[in-house]
């Protein structure tokens, strides 16, 4: 008779025949993760690349993420497959070795994916509401890039080598000496909620000093911190963890990890393509006025032909959604071709939304990709 890899709980007997599994739970993030996030990828790539016709690094850090979670969810369904999702009692120690050596490869997955979600998120904030360079908003957001660079960074080399030897991290009973794993994953878990929870709440004060009125404010926010979802998964799993590490039962906790991580980086993939997607309904749905025409593929020659140009003499980054004209030095948000005045900044003469020469140096237009019929001021 086979013998299971831990103890059964008293007046448990251990089932290896028909166990009970996590199998369906983990199927359904799967199965939810996977089209949603392929979706809205590829429609934020078909307007970067075939509308706004330009590419840059927060492009290539969503297409990274993008491939982390089809990863993650890959090696999810290996852990599954190899036992994982079971109790313990239900499978041999060998199966249990294949189910811990499938998480450890999940979980290093999973830091490098979310990591880079996250500085994706980042990067689109710098682009879209920090036209200043090295002001305290810019600074703030640089300064995030670099603590959850070098946070995922260090976590990452201690996953891969928890344990010395390596084998030692799936096979108990290898000599060798291993980190405090459960620590490790409850530090983790604690610092994704923390960063996650900065990471949503980062957008309000940039929105919050645009003068349009509450309402338009509000369709902004919520388009912006959509992400939102993703501290709450985040904090779930966190709580997850913790209930874990106490809990001799590791190849049934653990890949409810896993399950929440995919939660969180689904999310995440939201956040940094949900704000690309108004332009969809700008230029799919909504038919210019007579007389639009002209002038829309006129600001758009002048922008593509502005963002062709690395850096201005004025020090502004000029890629992704930027428009400098020689104008009066303030910055404005552009919101679906209307302007909108940043608090603090002196009033510009506008004219149905075009911008006047009036003076000179250098106004940084930019453009929140949102869409709302009633957003007019």
């Amino acid at each position: 008779m086979a013998t299971p890899a831990l103890p059964p709980p008293p007046g448990v007997t251990s089932n290896f025949d028909h166990p009970l599994t996590l199998k369906r739970q983990n199927n359904i993030a799967i199965g939810v993760s996977i089209p949603l996030t392929t979706i809205f990828f590829f429609l934020r790539a078909y307007t970067r690349i075939w509308i706004k016709r330009t590419w840059i690094l927060e492009d290539w850090l969503t297409l990274i993420s993008y491939s982390g979670t089809l990863a993650l969810c890959g090696t999810g369904a290996a852990v599954m497959n190899h036992f994982g999702g079971r109790h313990e009692w239900d499978i041999t120690s060998s199966q249990a070795h294949e189910a811990f050596y499938w998480f450890n490869v999940a979980s290093i997955n999973y830091g490098v994916a979310i990591g880079i979600a996250k500085i994706s998120v980042l990067f689109l904030y710098r682009r879209v509401f920090s036209p200043v360079r090295w002001s305290l908003f810019d600074v703030a957001i640089v300064f995030l890039i670099i603590i959850l660079a070098l946070f995922y960074i260090a976590t990452t080399i201690v996953k891969i080598w928890e344990c010395v030897p390596r084998e030692k991290i799936y096979d108990s009973t290898v000599p060798g000496t291993c980190v405090d794993v459960s620590m490790l994953l409850n530090v983790s878990g604690l610092f994704n909620t923390i960063t996650d929870f900065i990471i949503v709440l980062l957008p309000l004060k940039a929105v919050w000093s645009i003068r349009m009125n509450v309402r338009t404010k509000i369709v902004v926010v919520l388009v912006f911190t959509f992400g939102l979802i993703a501290p709450i998964f985040s904090l779930v799993g966190f709580l997850v963890r913790l209930r874990g590490s106490t809990n001799p039962d590791k190849t049934w906790v653990q890949p409810e990890i896993v399950q929440w991580g995919i939660a969180e980086l689904t999310s995440a993939i939201l956040c940094v393509c949900l704000p690309e997607l108004g332009v969809l309904w700008k230029e799919g749905v909504r038919r210019p006025r007579p007389g639009q025409s002209a002038r829309i593929a006129s600001d758009r020659s002048r922008q593509e032909n502005i963002s062709s140009r690395k850096r201005s003499k004025y020090g502004f980054s000029e890629t992704g959604s930027y428009a400098l004209d020689t104008m009066n030095t303030e910055p404005y948000v552009l919101l679906e071709g209307s302007s909108y005045h940043v608090e603090g900044a002196p009033q510009k003469s506008m004219n149905g939304g075009r911008r006047e020469q009036i003076g000179q140096g250098v106004m940084v237009t930019q453009e929140i990709l949102v869409h709302s019929t009633s957003i007019r001021e």
